[in-house]
C-alpha cells in the first residue's frame, strides 16, 4: 500500500494529546454510554465481552494515576505524555492476549481514526453532507442544486437511509445528552459545560461511525468502476451544493472501501516488547514529591 493510500496519524505523545488518547480508550467502559456502544464502530468482540477491556482499562487507569502522583513534575516537558504511552503500550498487549491481536489492533485503529486523523474527520464530514443530498425531495428549497445520483448508487440508498437520516442522528444526540453526566470537577461559571467532555467525544464518534458504515455498505455493493462513478458524482455534488463545499476533502475513493486503509505508522503492539524493560525500569525512576 502506498503512503498516499494510508491514513496519516496526526499525533505525537505530547502531554495534552496523550491525555485524550487515554480518555478515548475509556469510552467503551463508561456505564452510561453502554446503549450507544453499538453505534461507535468498535470491534464486535469488545461489544460481546465488554468486561475484558473494562478490567484492562481500569488497571491501566489506576497505574497511570498512581505513577502520576508519585512523580515530581516540576520542570518536566513531554514526560506526562510518555507516561501515558507506557501505560497504553502495556494495556494493548493484554487485550491482544485475551481477545486476539486483531481486536487490539482494531481498537487502536478506532482511536486513531476518530481522534487523531484530521483527514478522516474532514472526509467523513464531507461525505455525510454529500450523501444526504441524494435524499433531497423536489419539495426541498435546495433541490435545484441536487445532481441526480448515479444509477449504481440509487438501489443502495434505501440501505443506508437510516444511517444518514438527520432526524435520527438528532434523536441519538438528544438521548446522549439526557444520560451524560456533568464534568467531574468544579467549573468556572464562564467555562460552564452541561455535559462531560466524554459526551462530546462520543457525539463526534457516532456521526463519523455512521457515515463510515454507510460508505462501507456502498463499497460492498460496487466494483471499482462503479465506485469511481459514485466518487465522480460526489465530487461534482459537493462542489455546487455548499459555498464551503470542498470536493478534495472526500479524498476520492480512499474512504469508500469495505475496510479502512492502514495507518502510516506501526501499531503500538509492535513496540510493546521493546518497552517491556523500560516499563519495569521506569517504576524505579518514579519518586515521591517532597
Amino acid at each position: 500500500m502506498t503512503k498516499q493510500n494510508c491514513l496519516e496519524l496526526d499525533f505525537s505523545w505530547k502531554d495534552g494529546e496523550s491525555s485524550e488518547y487515554l480518555e478515548a480508550l475509556s469510552l467503551p467502559t463508561l456505564p452510561w454510554a453502554a446503549p450507544f456502544l453499538p453505534l461507535l464502530g468498535l470491534p464486535n468482540a469488545l461489544l460481546e465481552q465488554p468486561s475484558i477491556w473494562e478490567s484492562i482499562y481500569t488497571q491501566a487507569f489506576i497505574e497511570h494515576k498512581t505513577r502520576y502522583r508519585m512523580r515530581d513534575w516540576t520542570g518536566t516537558h513531554g514526560e506526562r505524555g510518555e507516561l501515558v504511552r507506557q501505560v497504553i503500550v502495556k494495556a494493548l498487549p493484554l487485550l491482544a492476549q485475551q481477545m486476539g491481536r486483531n481486536v487490539a489492533i482494531d481498537l487502536e485503529k478506532w482511536v486513531r481514526f476518530h481522534f487523531f486523523c484530521l483527514e478522516a474527520k474532514r472526509a467523513m464530514r464531507e461525505w455525510e453532507r454529500t450523501l444526504r443530498i441524494a435524499y433531497f425531495s423536489p419539495n426541498s428549497r435546495k433541490y435545484q442544486r441536487k445532481i441526480p445520483p448515479p444509477a449504481v448508487l440509487v438501489p443502495i440508498l434505501p440501505l443506508i437511509e437510516e444511517l444518514m437520516d438527520f432526524d435520527r442522528r438528532t434523536e441519538i444526540g438528544d438521548a446522549l445528552k439526557r444520560v451524560a453526566p456533568p464534568p467531574p470537577y468544579e467549573q468556572i461559571p464562564y467555562e460552564y459545560m452541561e455535559h462531560c467532555y466524554e459526551a462530546t467525544m462520543l457525539s463526534g464518534v457516532i456521526d463519523r461511525a455512521l457515515t463510515l458504515k454507510a460508505l462501507q455498505t456502498i463499497a460492498s455493493k460496487l466494483n471499482d468502476t462503479e465506485r469511481s462513478e459514485v466518487v465522480t458524482w460526489a465530487q461534482a455534488q459537493a462542489l455546487i451544493m455548499y459555498r464551503d463545499g470542498k470536493p478534495e476533502n472526500l479524498c476520492g475513493d480512499k474512504y469508500l472501501q469495505v475496510e479502512l486503509p492502514s495507518f502510516d505508522v506501526p501499531s503500538l503492539l509492535d513496540f510493546s516488547a521493546l518497552d517491556e524493560s523500560a516499563l519495569d525500569g521506569s517504576h524505579h525512576e518514579d519518586r515521591t514529591v517532597d
